[in-house]
């Protein structure tokens, strides 16, 4: 097996006093090192070198070069490689500082099988081995490796694995095996990484694709670029500000006067939050088209449009990551007085609603998935669909751009329940919409322009009389 610095990390020695092992984001000083541990280092520097052969290299040195070695590896600065008669099969590159390499684990007489935390990818025209719970990622060099790791994907004794069924040749597969289990991406039967039972109770409660998100979307891993990175810029165009209008045909929406409401017209922000609910069903009366046009106006309007060096930002009552506010409403109209039942999109700058079509079996379909967790079983007058324009977020940001989403989604949804608690209305959110039934009812691509959530109000009680 043969140890390297990992990808951006370099050996700095600017005396024979301060030595350090450098990357981004994390460091080890070595201070004044002992020839061996120089020589060692250098190595690992110039191109790698193998296990075996560092007491060689090392000499008298040896069980301090071991040492730093073991730091190094533990602060996610180097990488290990495994090869076979000159032909790489694997290359394992910790992915933060808080990986390990449980030295001294492997019992090859125990079953051990792939932790259902890792997956692969492809990435730069090569596949990678990811698991985030290990902190560590692989690039699989050799289809006898992914050979291996289909055989692996239930519990399976080494004495099983040869090179008859692998390829690999018995001591080159022990020390990829070893290598796997001593960094937990292969895990004893049963468990989901070597470690206490505390912990295995923590995550066997994640999913596999939670946990990666999770991860990636907070930047995890050295590798990764994250935040705003401006990554398109001078590639591709910028994506507008405002959705270009999607039909002719539009209905003008009421206009609150938000100097009425401001000089004491409206609830206090103190008991509009302490009476928000999720009230499901229909109240005493039917939504009308003036609400609905307040409730958008308080809640989602273009209040601003300003002009930077990158296009156009806005400003609108609910936060959103760097101004840029990718979200686009479609409220699904069922039953609103002054207003014919179908599909429409908001326009936010002109405060209207275009028409995109009557009621379509798509249509219906989503007012009926809206309905399921209701008693009695009723369908919200309005079902507003929550849609992003990704790629306007994705343009500037790197890495963060769909928990961006997210998060713009959960301030835009409490922002719509506000409003609609402080105008008397029966608001609720839903945990999910049918991606495919917006996709075709809006007539979008879903890649463009996916729903990520939904927000469904009817009529209630006036707010005198609201509880």
């Amino acid at each position: 097996m043969r140890l390297s610095l990992a990808e951006g990390v370099a050996l700095r020695c600017p005396d024979a006093e301060d030595a350090r092992v450098e990357g981004p984001g994390r460091s080890l000083r070595l201070g004044p090192l002992a020839p061996g541990v120089r020589a060692v280092f250098e190595s690992l520097a110039d191109g790698g070198i193998h296990e075996a052969e560092v007491p060689a290299a090392a000499g008298s040195d040896t069980t301090l070069a071991w040492y730093w070695l073991d730091l190094a590896g533990d602060g996610g600065l180097l990488s290990w490689t495994v090869e076979e008669r000159g032909n790489l099969l694997l290359t394992l590159t910790p992915a933060s500082a808080s990986f390990l390499r449980h030295r001294a684990t492997f019992d090859a007489t125990q079953p051990l099988q792939l932790s259902r935390f890792a997956h692969t990818r492809m990435a730069e025209g090569r596949a990678v081995l990811d698991c985030p719970t290990v902190h560590a990622t692989a690039a699989l060099h050799d289809r006898r490796v992914v050979s291996l790791l289909f055989d692996m994907a239930r519990p399976t004794l080494l004495a099983r694995l040869n090179q008859f069924n692998t390829g690999i040749e018995s001591f080159t597969l022990r020390e990829l095996v070893r290598l796997l289990a001593e960094t937990g991406i292969l895990v004893p039967n049963g468990l989901d990484v070597p470690a206490s039972e505390e912990t295995q109770t923590a995550l066997k409660q994640w999913e596999p694709h939670d946990l990666l998100f999770h991860l990636r979307s907070r930047g995890w891993g050295h590798q990764t670029r994250a935040g705003a990175t401006y990554r398109f810029r001078g590639e591709l165009p910028n994506p507008p500000a405002l959705k270009p209008s999607v039909t002719q045909e539009a209905v003008e929406l009421y206009r609150p006067d938000m100097e009425a409401l401001r000089a004491g017209g409206d609830r206090t922000f103190t008991e509009v939050l302490e009476a928000r609910r999720s009230l499901r069903g229909r109240g005493a009366a039917p939504l009308t088209v003036r609400q609905l046009g307040e409730l958008l106006y308080r809640a989602a309007r273009v209040r601003e449009v300003r002009t930077t060096q990158d296009g156009d930002i806005t400003d609108r009552p609910y936060p959103g990551a760097g101004a840029v506010y990718a979200l686009e409403l479609y409220p699904m109209v069922g039953e609103c007085q002054g207003l014919a039942p179908g599909a429409y999109h908001y326009d936010p700058l002109g405060h209207r609603l275009e028409k995109l079509s009557g009621p379509t079996p798509e249509f219906h379909a989503l007012l009926d998935e809206a309905r399921a967790p209701v008693e009695p079983f009723e369908r919200p007058e309005v079902l507003m669909v929550v849609a992003a324009r990704v790629p306007r977020l994705a343009w500037k940001y790197e890495t963060l751009a769909y928990s961006l989403v997210l998060q713009d989604t959960g301030a835009l949804v409490q922002t719509l329940y506000l409003v609609s608690t402080a105008l008397g209305l029966r608001p609720y959110a839903l945990g999910r919409s049918d991606p495919d039934f917006f996709q075709r009812v809006a007539g979008v691509d879903g890649f463009g322009e996916a729903s990520v959530g939904a927000f469904a109000v009817s009529g209630g009680d006036p707010p005198d009389s609201a509880p």
